[in-house]
């Protein structure tokens, strides 16, 4: 029942930055590299890298001494490079599934 030659991979994030590197690939087009990571105290993790991420135009909030902010909407596509839009590691004491 599912289509595969549909998928999709979005969110949003809200970060705080010094320079200006998200917004000049935001507003040239260029994909950048995301990693998100939840991590336990006992060692197991978990990592989803989205390797390319097109960045929308951002709204800029200057927010008082703590920096600029920046929501971004972003998609992720299929990096041709690697044949794939994300890599999800775990890490845990199972050894095969």
């Amino acid at each position: 029942g599912a289509d595969p030659s549909i998928a999709a991979l979005t969110g949003r994030i809200e970060v705080r930055f010094a320079d200006s590197t998200l917004v000049s690939q935001a507003l040239n087009g260029d994909p950048c590299e995301i990693s998100f990571a939840y991590a336990l105290p006992s060692g197991e993790s978990l990592t989803l890298t989205a390797h390319a991420v097109y960045l929308p135009r951002p709204r800029l909030e200057i927010a008082g001494p703590q920096g600029v902010q920046a929501r971004f909407e972003w998609q992720a596509a299929r990096d041709a490079t690697l044949g794939r839009m994300c890599t999800v590691t775990l890490v845990n004491s199972v050894e095969a599934y």
